[in-house]
């Protein structure tokens, strides 16, 4: 929630989420095995607040500040019966819809909006982080 809430501190957030378990800051406990929620909330970040995920309305709005050390992150999502295929990076981001049958949908990020139909790609550039020099 505080990468949501600050997205300029979020890398710094999910770099102490990710070290949570590898470097044991919680002082014992990694020996207890992984924690789960922790694991489920590097994927959200990475998912959700990095590339500012949502949905509102009838739309799939992105809003991304991926961070350039970050390198291009590849994954699948499911919207309105769609499958799609997210690849990001620090410049640009490439939603590709499985070929098929599912209506299309409507993305949008930065001010713009695009159908995708199945089969149909659309590339977004992403803008810099806040902050960032």
């Amino acid at each position: 929630m505080l990468g949501r809430a600050n997205r300029d501190n979020a890398l710094e957030h999910f770099t102490r989420l990710l070290r949570s378990d590898t470097a044991d800051i919680q002082g014992g406990t990694t020996a207890e095995g992984v924690h789960l929620a922790a694991m489920a909330g590097s994927v959200d970040v990475l998912q959700r607040c990095f590339t500012g995920l949502e949905t509102t309305g009838d739309t799939l709005r992105f809003n991304p500040a991926w961070p350039a050390q970050l390198g291009t992150l590849a994954f699948a999502l499911r919207y309105r019966e769609q499958h799609l295929m997210v690849r990001i990076n620090s410049v640009s981001m490439l939603i590709s819809a499985e070929p098929g049958k599912a209506p299309p949908i409507r993305v949008h990020c930065w001010g713009q909006t695009k159908m995708l139909g199945s089969g149909d790609s659309a590339e977004f550039a992403v803008r810099p982080k806040v902050g960032v020099h």
